[in-house]
């Protein structure tokens, strides 16, 4: 910025004084000075589709809409990950995100590395639909930029200029398939040379970063990034808007405000910008908060407010009434849930465990794949995998007694718009590619399974099993892969063949497999395989996960274990109550609550679901990844704690009838 200087002082939840100076450029005669101007910059990040408001935790779309046309000098700008998740992003490959971002006056957003899942020439669709520029300074496609590096916004006489970055990690997450030609530069590199272009053309300076700040998911977090700047080129920067790891931010890094809203539009972040000019150009104060879903749903909403809350919604029903009949549709009845995927808050248990909806979803494979074999006259065995980051949710998406299964509910958990594909491919490559997966260190005496990270990339199988040692040395944990036969694989073995059903995000893991066909899109062929199966028994889904094919050697786990799970009707815990228990859909137990409302009950070790009388949701337990398992720190991820996950709660109908 012109004539910059530069003081940053701390205030209270974590606001900051960024101050710089522009707006002459010294050959005037005369000095106007502009209006002292505050601008509110309101933000999101990682919303995945979810933006109707559900009247408990989901901020939403029109509620963020209204009060931007309620603030003065406002601005509505989002960090990332907006266009993939819910099926509501995903039956239309981000395009109706985007209406609704358009719809309700987003000024700009950062594209996120979910924003690549449908393709570079997806984003640019999409791109070509937004009223509103999408920056990725750091991306090429084909040695040129393939989004806009930045933007310069004016808002109430002040040039505010806006960088976008992507994190390099994207290469390495989204399906190469899907990204020819694209390349991820160096964050921290590709900032300085923006900071350079932007500081003598604007008033002040915002990062806008899909990064996050989990230094174990990706190679440079924002604070990271920061820190790599120059004392001069954190001097130009006042705010960093970010997002990726999910996580809320509220904090000063480098005396520089940073936020992030967590994910799925649960809070809202609140950037505000206080400008003051002068002949030495303009200084300019900034202060970083979040607001969280009651202090969002309580901001003051004018009546022209009111009024854009109106049509953003009107907008967002007429979308939603188009998706209805196609999410809508009944494939099954199901009695119990197949755990899978997200099932505690920010936790996915398929990356870390086998579950049963990652055994359904890899026998759906295998079914087709051996009709392909079939068809082909291929005498081969047959086997399918599924990296656990690509099941997002549990089947069905809500986990009560009785339901239905809907197209909406496959849509929700594989939105990622893969397709599957037949490979040919050795048993080293298999060996290898479970192995790529295994982000254990080790087990505790209570079995849990101790790691510094869950990994995408862990494999849910079918047509084998394998057996590994938690605490093996990276690269050498598998101990034994066995096909359905018995045949044992050899690590060395490139020689023999098998014939392998998977996504094509996976398939980049086998560089050397031979590429023999494609079965469909992955959400498809699981709705079809839901029908097949359904179909045989009256329209029923009736399938049980029997946790034999993924198996640990030397397990340490104790034969049972403790788990303690808190009743609630509404928002009121039910202390000193009696109800009936299910486990695993067996024969009911009579369970007594504390003085506390919590349930105590022992159970053989391994995954297990619960139900409890009275019409509850269904609770998934597991000591081996820690979930629901009263266990651990509130910090540990997955554990539950007695103020820990809503997730694990038996939830009883408001009233009791």
């Amino acid at each position: 910025m012109k004539k910059q200087f530069a003081l940053f002082l701390s205030i209270a939840m974590a606001a900051v004084f960024c101050i710089s100076a522009c707006g002459t450029d010294g050959n005037d005669a005369t000095f106007t000075p502009r209006d002292d101007a505050t601008v509110t910059i309101f933000a999101t990040n990682d919303m995945h589709g979810n933006l109707a408001n559900d009247g408990k935790s989901t901020i939403g779309i029109v509620q963020a809409a209204g009060i931007k046309v309620s603030t003065e000098n406002a601005l509505l700008v989002d960090a990332g990950d907006a266009t993939q998740g819910a099926s509501f992003a995903s039956i239309s490959q981000g395009a109706d995100v985007v209406r609704m971002m358009n719809e309700a006056g987003y000024d700009l957003m950062a594209a996120g590395n979910h924003e690549f899942d449908y393709g570079a020439d997806v984003l640019l669709q999409n791109k070509e639909l937004a009223d509103f520029p999408i920056l990725a300074a750091n991306v090429q496609k084909d040695g040129k930029p393939l989004l806009e590096s930045s933007a310069v916004l004016e808002n109430a006489g002040y040039q505010i200029g806006f960088i976008g970055l992507t994190t390099v990690s994207t290469a390495t997450s989204t399906n190469p398939t899907l990204l020819s030609g694209v390349t991820f530069a160096d964050e921290a590199v590709t900032a300085k040379k923006e900071i350079a272009a932007l500081k003598d053309k604007t008033d002040a300076i915002v990062l806008v970063c899909h990064m996050g700040d989990n230094g174990k998911a990706v190679s440079c977090t924002s604070e990271q990034l920061l820190s790599a700047l120059s004392a001069e080129e954190r001097a130009e920067v006042c705010a960093v808007i970010d997002g990726h790891s999910h996580t809320v931010e509220e904090k000063t890094v480098q005396g520089i405000p940073v936020i992030q809203t967590g994910v799925n539009f649960t809070n809202l972040g609140k950037l505000t910008l206080t400008f003051t000019d002068g002949e030495e150009g303009a200084k300019v104060t900034a202060a970083g908060k979040v607001l969280d879903y009651e202090t969002a749903m309580s901001y003051p909403v004018t009546e022209a407010g009111e009024q854009k809350t109106h049509e953003v919604q009107e907008k967002l029903d007429a979308i939603d009434l188009q998706q209805k009949e196609i999410l809508g549709e009944t494939l099954c009845q199901i009695d119990h849930p197949l755990f899978g995927g997200y099932v505690c808050y920010n936790y996915v248990e398929s990356r870390i465990v086998e579950t049963a909806y990652g055994d359904f979803v890899t026998d759906a494979f295998k079914y087709y794949a051996e009709q392909f074999a079939a068809n082909e006259e291929l005498d081969l065995p047959v086997v399918a995998v599924e990296n656990g980051g690509g099941i997002a949710q549990s089947l069905p998406t809500w986990y009560y007694g009785g339901t239905v299964v809907t197209v909406g509910d496959v849509m929700n958990a594989f939105n990622h718009g893969n397709l599957v594909e037949v490979l040919k491919v050795s048993p080293a490559e298999l060996f290898a590619a479970i192995e790529k997966g295994l982000a254990t260190t080790g087990q505790d005496e209570t079995g849990l399974l101790l790691r510094e990270r869950v990994s995408g990339s862990f494999l849910q199988c079918s047509g084998f099993t394998y057996t590994y040692d938690p605490a093996g040395e990276e690269g050498g944990k598998v101990v034994e892969v066995k096909l359905a036969d018995g045949t044992v694989l050899q690590r060395t073995d490139t020689g023999n063949k098998l014939l392998l059903a998977t996504n094509n995000y996976v398939s980049s893991s086998f560089a050397q497999g031979e590429k023999l066909g494609e079965l469909g899109g992955e959400d498809i062929l699981i709705q079809d395989y839901i029908l097949y199966l359904s179909g045989k028994n009256g329209g029923i889904l009736d399938y049980d996960c029997h946790y034999d094919r993924i198996m640990i050697a030397n397990d340490k786990s104790p034969d049972t274990y403790t788990a303690k799970i808190c009743v609630k009707r509404g928002e009121a815990a039910q202390a000193n109550q009696t109800y009936t228990l299910s486990v695993d859909g067996g024969a009911a137990q009579e369970v007594t609550t504390d003085g506390d409302g919590y349930i105590t009950v022992t159970l053989q070790k391994g995954a297990h679901y619960l139900w409890l009388s009275g019409g509850s949701n269904f609770v998934y337990v597991n000591n081996y990844s820690g979930t629901g398992v009263a266990q651990g720190g509130e910090d540990d991820p997955g554990y539950y704690t007695k103020d820990g996950y809503y997730t694990f709660t038996f939830f009883l109908p408001a009233v009791n009838p």
